[in-house]
């Protein structure tokens, strides 16, 4: 495993991405997906994230009913990646951290 975003998308129950560096966010959702036009709030949680001391660690998780959001912070970039809520937890954190590893030292 590379961990390229390409592996990130083929864990089951993946449902997307987003990378936030700087003032860019790239959203890759499905059209119809509840949170497809976030950008505002994703950017909002990059700031707060990327911007605090004190942030408690590298990966953050979200629990929903239905859905986990996971955010992966490394210096000045984020990933953030929207699952099922039945989705391989262990799998995701580890392809995660790749992926993010990767898109720091491509910058």
């Amino acid at each position: 495993m590379k961990g390229s975003i390409k592996d990130l998308l083929q864990i089951p129950g993946v449902q997307g991405y987003a990378i936030a560096r700087g003032k860019n966010i790239q959203i890759k959702l499905p059209s119809k997906h509840r949170l497809a036009n976030s950008k505002p709030q994703i950017a909002s949680l990059y700031k707060l994230l990327t911007e605090s001391d004190d942030r408690p660690g590298n990966v953050i998780e979200i629990h929903f009913d239905d859905m986990v959001i996971t955010s992966f912070i490394a210096k000045d970039t984020m990933l953030v990646v929207v699952m099922s809520a039945r989705t391989n937890l262990a799998m995701l954190r580890m392809t995660g951290k790749l992926v993010l590893s990767n898109l720091v030292k491509e910058k």
